[in-house]
């Protein structure tokens, strides 16, 4: 009896709208990806994903039922796994794109570290400020052990260069941080240092291509061909989705191929050209659906571990949606950013596998305190 009442708690508890969200999310995403690579060469790549979807599920399937415990004492091992990982990436990392991203171990196929490091930095983070025992609110002093956990693989990542992981990992760490609130002093001089490093940032760090892009960003117009190309592509292909869109497989700009990487960063252009302003409410709502119930994980959180380790996962997804369309549409610049469940690519579908699974684990608990 006792048995069977803990089952219908665990189904009742059970984060079904989650894992509707995702699934539609994805759906969607493998019908844009079809028709993202009917050009000769990538026709497969929708099956691949499919296939990377379904290893990815029985991979991370454990998570759901691991306890938090354990979770918690594994975070730092899997932090130090992801470092080691990224400096082996860019020791003998695979080259392509003009980026040293991809590390391949053994038999098995190449993997994006820097894509599992945004969720080892969530796990580190998590367990440092849940054994923390101070409390809010966090001056700059206290925070400077968070900021050399970040820092490292933040510069690792930036130098093969992957400016947009390296963003996000930042702002998933920073979601956390805000999360458990910080003195409005520091806050406040964090962001006049932020004044004085972009420029010199701009200056003598970027590279002349990101240099370029935020050129672009601020008049696409000026290099039509070159370094604006991407950004006008996107947009017209936006654009031409006017309210419905122009219907399946019958974007004009994806079938033939005006638009970059239309199969990754850029897959919501092809998205959005074929089914307008409708179909890309519909995702923002799928999307706001699947945080809706990633936030009630947090609220469903049994302690401040369970609690920092969803609210960082969900801001991972946030980030990855916010600045994907947001780079798309023209009001950001473009740092090459997968967008969540839709874009091609296996470390990035099993790296939100993680995140959805380990939303899951938190969900399924009742909040008991």
């Amino acid at each position: 009896m006792s048995l069977q009442s803990d089952s219908q708690s665990t189904i009742k508890t059970f984060n079904v709208g989650l894992i509707f969200a995702m699934l539609v999310v994805f759906g969607l995403g493998v019908l844009t990806l079809y028709s993202a690579t009917k050009g000769p060469g990538i026709q497969h790549i929708y099956r691949t994903q499919i296939i990377w979807f379904f290893v990815g599920c029985l991979l991370v399937s454990p998570l759901v039922f691991v306890d938090s415990q354990v979770l918690q004492k594994v975070a730092y091992p899997l932090y130090g796994m992801c470092l080691v990982l990224l400096i082996a990436t860019l020791a003998i990392g695979q080259v392509g794109g003009g980026a040293q991203r991809w590390l391949r171990l053994g038999f098995l196929p190449a993997i994006q570290p820097s894509e599992f490091a945004k969720v080892a930095i969530v796990f580190a983070l998590a367990r440092y400020f849940s054994e923390e025992r101070k409390g809010a609110p966090y001056t700059l002093r206290r925070l400077l052990t968070p900021g050399l956990l970040v820092t490292p693989l933040f510069i690792l990542i930036l130098l093969q260069p992957d400016i947009g992981t390296a963003g996000i990992l930042f702002l998933a760490a920073a979601s956390i941080i805000f999360f458990l609130k910080v003195d409005w002093r520091s806050i406040a001089i964090v962001c006049l240092s932020v004044l004085i490093v972009v420029p010199l940032a701009y200056k003598f760090v970027l590279r002349d291509y990101q240099r370029q892009r935020v050129i672009t960003f601020l008049d696409p117009g000026k290099d039509p061909r070159g370094s604006g190309y991407n950004a006008l592509q996107c947009r017209i292909a936006v654009g031409g989705g006017k309210v419905i869109g122009k219907g399946f497989l019958k974007g004009t700009q994806a079938q033939l191929n005006f638009i970059p990487e239309q199969h990754t960063d850029f897959i919501f252009s092809v998205y959005a050209e074929e089914r307008g302003f409708v179909g890309g409410v519909l995702l923002l709502l799928l999307y706001g659906t699947y945080l809706f119930f990633a936030f009630r994980s947090v609220g469903r959180a049994r302690d401040k571990f369970e609690m920092l380790l969803a609210t960082g996962c969900a801001a991972i997804l946030f980030w990855h949606v916010f600045i994907n369309i947001g780079m798309v549409i023209g009001v950001l610049p473009i740092v090459g950013v997968t967008l969540p469940f839709f874009s091609y690519g296996g470390s990035s579908l099993i790296t939100f596998l993680i995140v959805t699974a380990l939303l899951l684990n938190v969900g399924r608990k009742k909040y008991i305190f």
